[in-house]
């Protein structure tokens, strides 16, 4: 290894040993030591600060189960890998039963560090699909809602980073076996990663051949989702609801395996604003995407959302950027489009909590192709709710749902015909400090094997037009296709 590995093995060794042999350990785990069913154990110091998806592309198992979340403007990434412990769902109630689960496991789980931060400590990483119907075909690995427990999550708050490293905690281990456990595996952990940051094979990228993805549109396709656009115009003048949000998908298939850690890299670098994540299963299915839309976030009893409906394109000049600009504020279809998520959100939060504040505007939220009316929403929780009760009532917003959100919501399935899996459903993480962060799963794919799903969604209103809501879609799928072509092994 080099003088920088050796340093970095040799520095977190040390934290590792100090933690562990500490006599506040000793106390610890007299204090916490299991008495009957097993429980789960966290240990937490700090890191080299180095970015947490290089840690996931050389520890995570390429064919075992992964997560990343990244807001690279908000200097804050997680990674992690190898699940010490797997909650999910499937059906109806995903998200009471996930709640259930949750607080079972998390009840079950200790963490001993030197480390005050809220970010240390036990996380669960995971997400929900978009409808509670059973899904199938390629969404089903990940079924309803997943979350697991990893054995190790890696996060970057600025200049600072924690590793968090979780074992099962059964009651016949002795101390002296919980020790040699942790400082053996901080020691391989970190030796792995010296030795793949040491080979120069990592950074030989292979040539793109311009012929490894391949993606079908035709004028049909075009035809047919101008005609579901038509049919959900009608519905809007006929006052089945006054919005709907309808998807559509883009199958690719592939001749070379995806690089999903290269994709996301490709996603994060050209767009910095947006979230972005990814989700693998035991390498059977992986989820990912870079969206502009915060759905949660949760620090003790403050609660942050935010209301993101209406959109224009991004002008190649800054003359016409600022025009765009001006013409989205004064759109009146736009405007009505945000009001809806906007006055659904309220509706969800104050019966949560003491206070609610918004600004009285929407402002303009600029992203590298694309400008959305934005406003922020801030809450002051009046009880000890969970990040997962909260995603509940917060989700589907009439972003990515409609509005009134119930009759809209019934509509869905039957106008697009697609299934929608986990897309514009909650994805992010939350952990045992009431630390949690979600985000609104658009702008985004399904990599199983050589096929890819990307999916894309516009808001209809009475006034949509049919032809501009299909070039609406064609922008969004933009992103992920170039960065599909990126990640070709």
């Amino acid at each position: 290894m080099s003088d920088h590995s050796d340093k970095v093995l040799t520095e977190a060794g040390s934290f590792m040993d100090t933690l562990v042999e500490s006599d506040r350990f000793v106390r610890f785990y007299e204090k916490n030591k299991v008495a009957s069913e097993p429980g789960f154990l966290t240990l937490s110091i700090p890191f080299e600060n180095i970015d947490p998806l290089a840690v996931l592309e050389l520890n995570g198992e390429t064919n075992g189960t992964r997560f990343f979340w990244e807001r690279p403007d908000y200097e804050m990434a997680l990674a992690a890998g190898n699940k010490v412990a797997h909650i999910k769902s499937t059906g109806r109630d995903r998200f009471r039963s996930i709640s259930r689960q949750a607080n079972k496991l998390l009840g079950r789980s200790r963490y001993f560090s030197d480390i005050n931060h809220s970010l240390a400590g036990a996380h669960l990483v995971g997400g929900f699909s978009f409808f509670d119907s059973p899904l199938s075909g390629a969404w089903s690995p990940l079924g309803n809602a997943s979350f697991f427990l990893p054995e190790w999550l890696l996060v970057r708050d600025g200049q600072f980073s924690i590793l968090n490293v979780t074992r099962v905690w059964k009651r016949d281990d002795d101390i002296e076996e919980i020790r040699a456990w942790f400082s053996n595996w901080i020691r391989n952990f970190v030796e792995r990663l010296g030795t793949n940051l040491n080979n120069s094979q990592i950074l030989l990228d292979k040539a793109y051949t311009g012929d490894s993805c391949t993606a079908h549109e035709s004028e049909s396709d075009r035809k047919r989702w101008m005609e579901k656009v038509e049919i959900a115009r009608k519905a809007i003048r006929e006052k089945q609801f006054q919005k709907i949000v309808l998807a559509r998908e883009l199958r690719v298939k592939t001749r070379q395996k995806v690089s999903c850690t290269k994709l996301i890299h490709y996603l994060r670098k050209e767009y910095p604003s947006c979230y972005s994540f990814m989700y693998q299963l035991n390498g059977d299915a992986t989820f990912l995407g870079s969206t502009p839309e915060k759905l949660l976030s949760l620090q003790s009893q403050y609660v942050k959302t935010e209301a993101l409906a209406g959109s224009i394109s991004r002008g190649k000049t800054a003359t016409r950027d600022t025009i765009f600009e001006k013409q989205l504020l004064e759109n009146p279809k736009d405007l009505e489009e945000h009001a809806y998520v906007l006055d659904a959100i309220k509706e969800k939060l104050r019966p949560l909590s003491n206070s609610l504040e918004h600004p009285p505007l929407p402002k303009i939220k600029k992203y590298a192709n694309v400008q959305h009316l934005c406003t922020p929403v801030a809450a002051s929780l009046s009880s000890d709710m969970n990040a997962v009760d909260i995603l509940e009532q917060l989700h589907p917003t009439p972003a990515v749902g409609g509005y009134p959100e119930i009759e809209a919501v019934r509509h869905i399935q039957e106008m697009e015909q697609i299934e929608r899996g986990w897309y514009a459903g909650p994805v992010g993480w939350f952990n045992t400090n009431r630390r949690a962060e979600f985000s609104v799963a658009i702008r985004s794919g399904l990599v199983r094997r050589k096929q890819v799903q990307f999916f894309a969604g516009c808001g209809i209103v009475e006034d949509s037009d049919p032809k501009s809501e299909w070039e609406e879609t064609r922008i969004k799928f933009i992103p992920m296709q170039k960065g599909l072509e990126y990640a070709m092994e």
